[in-house]
């Protein structure tokens, strides 16, 4: 079975490169190359290829962006993040949108192609980025830990910010971090699991 790929990267040399690399592959066929996420997202509901290779940062539409967009058309779209660098915040956001896996640019070509193989066949998988910081990642700093308690004082947004000194946009992203952590959607969510973890007392 030909593995049908998309690939979208800004620099023209190494998308260039992506491409020769790829097409040497006898399982693998290079349907379509964008420069910029609007162009990769045109390209993708066209060939709705079986693997689309994403670059992080890229103009118009970031890759992250990006991501997002294709998995509204395609839901069980199969995307690998492609970046220069290993930037936590990257790679995170990358996974959590939806991403299958994470690939930097500087690995060597047997790594993509792994990568693209096990994709592919449904996996999905975790960076040791992330793995390496699961225990910090699955507890709450010290500050989301007061907005918590606060949280489950049942104070609004804009209470937790007069009470902590905050603006009402920093209360919110500690508390889409602890919803992210917690994995879950709401605020009882998150406070139901602080109870459970004994962050919170009764």
């Amino acid at each position: 079975m030909t593995i049908r790929i998309l690939i979208a990267d800004d620099h023209s040399l190494l998308r260039v490169g992506l491409v020769s690399m790829l097409s040497n592959e006898q399982e693998f066929s290079v349907v379509a190359e964008a420069h910029d996420g609007e162009q990769a997202l045109a390209l993708f509901e066209q060939h709705r290829p079986d693997i689309t290779i994403l670059d992080v940062r890229m103009p118009v539409l970031d890759g992250i962006e990006t991501l997002v967009r294709i998995r509204e058309i395609q839901p069980d779209a199969r995307v690998i993040m492609l970046s220069t660098a290993e930037l936590e915040e990257e790679v995170s956001q990358s996974l959590k949108q939806g991403a299958a896996a994470f690939v930097t640019k500087a690995a060597p070509p047997v790594t993509l192609v792994d990568t693209i193989q096990r994709v592919h066949a449904g996996e999905v998988i975790q960076h040791p980025l992330l793995e390496t910081n699961n225990a910090m990642h699955e507890h709450l700093s010290p500050r989301e830990i007061e907005v918590l308690h606060l949280v489950a004082l049942g104070h609004s947004n804009k209470q937790i910010a007069v009470d902590l000194s905050l603006s009402i946009h920093t209360v919110k992203t500690y508390i889409k971090g602890i919803l992210a952590k917690f994995n879950v959607k709401d605020r009882a969510g998150a406070v139901s699991i602080g109870y459970a973890k004994g962050i919170l007392k009764i």
